[in-house]
């Protein structure tokens, strides 16, 4: 384990600081705990409350430039060793915290959340607020925020890091020039027999790559995250005079709770699925996963949603409508002319590509619409031209970074893949679907001027064609082949197991939980999440706020209010439901 520097941050009051502390250590990569078994890096901080001179001293010494992170690391554990009660290393005062995704990082408790006062941030409100506590009514000390694996600093996923380790995935890639980026053994010029040799090599490369993203779904994430959990209850193990592990004879130490947001709540239902101590205190903002629901009808039911959320956006920017459909109608005539508009990133804008900025329309309007409406007004260079501005397609690459963090492109269908079946590009799929029932969601018809139609965005959903020149680091013969071998690959192994959840939380209670379900969420179907909740259904014993007051973003947007009252349900001091 590497402990790195830590930095102290002024927060609430003079006599209180929080403190991140950042940390990687090694996980095994599959289930399989040999001792030769390959391992990943798993980072993640810890974010922690100060409250005496005695903190603040241990971690200005800790700040000593001449320490080693090894001698980091053992003196932060030993000053909890010999704590009185010895809360620093005592999971049940610890919150973990579960990002959503897939394929993103986990923000930086400096820059991704306010700490100022108890009411700035979910994460405020835990450490800060005294309303947040654990099932033994104390408080949280810490919240430790995880890069889930692949993701950060967690053994990132990104093409770079694919071509290092399957270089033979990407022998068939073209350069700039088109020529082959690989260069094969000697034929005697038979380019038949390399080419043969070539995709034999990369057909192997592909069946080891699909199996090693196979290893970063949610049930990899909650493998991970115990982990982490040991490796601070127990840093030093040892062996009793009776040849057992003292962490074993103490009993278990689970979380004291756990906060999912979004995809972090469907690796929390996996916790509760997998786990035989999950954590005491689950709560869940947006993140009931649609459980027992086909793939393909979840995405029918998403592109309905998605077009509500594109009439709401209408409703407020009316004037965006014909904005829309003139920038459609522009990259169609440059893709029909085969003079495409390229991104500064190298990838081409086409209007399937521009739709995409519709990923946002989930969140409040006050900000994700507003942000939407700067973007599309940026298209062109003044409002009588139709030559579309650089300012705009610098925009485009950075609001759209699937380049950046493909694992969001490869592994976001397989998050509803429950066991087997192929995911065979579902939203795909279901978009063509909707397209021949109903040429509303046909943009190419509803970008004409006199269709009274408007253009409808895309959403959460991923599609073929984002390698097929759309996203350059996506794009070409590897990264292609990958996404469609993962879009075809049916052994999937299970996520949920509704008799564990039930176990959890209903029959041992092993589990308290509490969860925030958004009722125009456009990411997370509510009418799904609602039948999981029902008497005699997999999570009947989770709490639910219902609300509209909220979109996904609501523990952005009022953390602090929405983890205090999930809190207070989860204790039964508050009664909702009514």
């Amino acid at each position: 384990a590497i402990m790195n520097n830590e930095q102290l941050s002024s927060t609430a009051s003079e006599e209180q600081r929080i403190v991140p502390v950042e940390r990687i250590d090694g996980a095994f990569l599959t289930n399989n705990e040999a001792f030769d078994e390959p391992t990943i890096d798993v980072y993640f901080t810890i974010t922690e409350l100060l409250s005496n001179a005695q903190d603040e001293a241990h971690f200005h010494v800790l700040q000593n430039p001449n320490l080693s992170p090894s001698q980091r690391a053992t003196l932060y554990f030993q000053k909890g060793s010999n704590d009185d009660d010895d809360s620093s290393i005592d999971p049940s005062r610890m919150m973990l915290y579960l990002q959503g995704g897939p394929g993103f990082g986990c923000a930086s408790p400096v820059s991704g959340l306010s700490l100022a006062s108890s009411s700035s941030s979910w994460a405020a409100a835990v450490l800060l607020g005294g309303k947040v506590s654990n099932a033994d009514g104390k408080s949280f000390q810490r919240i430790v925020l995880m890069d889930q694996r692949g993701t950060g600093r967690s053994s990132a996923i990104c093409k770079q890091q694919l071509v290092k380790m399957f270089p033979d995935l990407f022998v068939l890639d073209k350069n700039k020039e088109g020529e082959g980026t690989v260069v094969g053994e000697e034929f005697g010029g038979d380019s038949d027999a390399r080419t043969m040799l070539l995709q034999a090599r990369q057909q192997k490369a592909l069946k080891e790559a699909t199996d090693y993203l196979s290893l970063f779904r949610a049930d990899s994430i909650v493998r991970d995250a115990e982990w982490i959990r040991e490796s601070l209850a127990n840093p030093f193990p040892s062996v009793n005079d009776d040849g057992n592990d003292d962490a074993a004879v103490n009993g278990p130490q689970p979380w004291g709770g756990a906060l999912g947001q979004s995809f972090g709540g469907f690796c929390l239902m996996t916790y509760l699925s997998s786990i035989q101590n999950p954590p005491e205190l689950v709560y869940f903002t947006g993140g009931i996963a649609p459980m027992n629901t086909p793939v393909r009808e979840v995405y029918d039911r998403l592109w309905l949603r998605v077009r509500e959320r594109s009439w709401k956006y209408y409703e407020q920017y009316p004037g965006d409508v014909a904005t829309v459909k003139k920038i459609v109608r522009k990259l169609l005539a440059h893709e029909n002319s085969a003079d495409p508009i390229i991104l500064p990133s190298g990838g081409i804008l086409t209007a399937r590509r521009f739709l995409q900025v519709g990923l946002a329309l989930g969140g409040s309007p006050g900000t994700s619409f507003a942000n939407m409406h700067s973007v599309i007004n940026s298209a062109f260079v003044d409002e009588d031209s139709d030559e579309i501005s650089n300012a705009f397609l610098k925009t485009i690459d950075y609001e759209q970074s699937f380049d950046d963090a493909p694992l969001y492109f490869l592994l976001h269908e397989s998050i509803y893949a429950d066991g087997e079946g192929a995911t065979q590009w579902a939203a795909n799929q279901s978009y063509e679907s909707h397209v021949e029932a109903n040429s509303e969601f046909d943009y190419r018809v509803t970008s004409e001027e006199d269709n009274s139609n408007p253009t409808l965005f895309f959403g959460e959903m991923v599609f073929p064609f984002m390698a097929h020149g759309d996203f350059s680091e996506l794009s070409n013969s590897g990264m292609r082949t990958l996404s469609e071998a993962l879009a075809e690959k049916s052994d999937w192994l299970p996520l949920f197991d509704e008799t564990n959840m039930r176990t959890a939380l209903v029959h041992k209670k092993k589990s308290r939980a509490a969860a925030a379900c958004y009722y125009d969420d456009m990411y997370v179907d509510f009418e799904c999440a609602m039948k999981l909740v029902q008497r005699g259904c997999p999570l009947e014993g989770v709490k639910v706020y219902v609300t509209n007051e909220y979109q996904h973003s609501g523990l952005r947007d009022d953390g602090a209010n929405i983890i205090n009252k999930l809190a207070a349900m989860s204790k039964n001091r508050l009664h909702v439901p009514s």
